[in-house]
């Protein structure tokens, strides 16, 4: 009876490690970048909102459904002197106006935490 209580006692710190090691343990992407939760928060978000207008992945399901060329993330990622603030400023302050033309990007309406999630993930591509 003993030896099956330290026995699980065992087993249950042995979990409680690896648990914790998976936890602290940066995941990597396909591009062999680290990820982290925010980024891949970012990245979640960047499919379901910016991809009508940018390519935010090379394994985009779809092409951007607009007809003007913008700049996909990658190449906003390795611009430089991007930076995470810089990024969150420009998704957050900058509004097509319909009256201006040529017509530049609109309001993703999202909150700031999401704009920097977004900014990390776009940050994640820089090549290295």
């Amino acid at each position: 009876m003993i030896a099956r209580q330290i026995s699980l006692r065992a087993v249950a710190l042995a979990l409680t490690v690896v648990v914790l090691c998976a936890l602290c343990t940066p995941r990597v992407s396909a591009a062999g970048a680290p990820t982290t939760p925010e980024a891949a928060r970012g990245e979640h978000i960047a499919r379901l909102v910016c991809s009508a207008c940018h390519v935010v992945a090379v394994d985009q399901e779809y092409p951007p459904l607009l007809k003007q060329v913008t700049p996909s993330f990658a190449e906003i990622a390795n611009r430089p002197g991007v930076s995470v603030e810089s990024l969150r400023r420009f998704i957050t302050a900058t509004h097509w106006d319909v009256d201006k033309l040529p017509m530049s990007m609109p309001n993703p309406m999202l909150t700031t935490e999401q704009a920097n999630a977004v900014s990390r993930y776009i940050l994640r591509l820089r090549a290295h």
